[in-house]
């Protein structure tokens, strides 16, 4: 079997007049780059995202809520005391399973141990869930928090462009004894 090869991975790309998507495979050699936080962290927000196969996102609204809906921008931008980054919702990025179906937005946010209410409310007023999985907590000291598209509903904005996109550009994953030889 031949070893599994960085460069054979690719983004997906979408580009409309205002509206871009990439969903970035952590096998990508942009993918650190691209999430933004560093080399240190950045590798451990791709080998949690290789570990859970989830793709990241980039485009518009790409840090907040108004990315699962696909808008041109946060309607919040620019507005400090409301909104999205009023929240608490630190180092928040939208996330892609790798069949484009499950989308959500995992903070990491500074509050210790707790989903605040102001959180709470936050997601409930666009209609997802909250939940904070220790297996999410990838960002050093933080308190992982995931709001999620809740599975009854029918498909959001994000999971129709993934899908289609992912259809069109298939994101090549490494085969588990591609990942296993890779190791060695």
């Amino acid at each position: 079997m031949e070893p599994y090869k960085q460069d054979e991975m690719n983004i997906s790309r979408w580009e409309m007049i205002n509206s871009k998507m990439d969903l970035v495979s952590p096998y990508s050699s942009e993918f650190v780059e691209r999430l933004g936080y560093g080399d240190e962290i950045g590798t451990l927000g791709q080998n949690w995202a290789k570990q859970f196969e989830y793709l990241l996102y980039t485009g518009t609204a790409m840090h907040c809520v108004h990315g699962l809906y696909r808008m041109d921008s946060c309607t919040t931008m620019g507005r400090s005391e409301s909104g999205c980054f009023s929240v608490g919702l630190d180092h928040a990025r939208v996330w892609v399973s790798d069949n484009g179906m499950n989308a959500f937005v995992l903070a990491h946010t500074y509050a210790k141990s707790h989903i605040t209410n102001k959180t709470i409310s936050y997601a409930d007023a666009h209609g997802l869930t909250v939940h904070s999985y220790a297996f999410d907590g990838w960002y050093p000291n933080t308190t992982p928090i995931r709001l999620s598209i809740p599975s009854n509903w029918p498909m959001w904005p994000i999971q129709r462009d993934a899908v289609v996109l992912l259809a069109s550009q298939p994101i090549q994953w490494p085969t588990k004894e591609q990942r296993v030889s890779s190791n060695d």
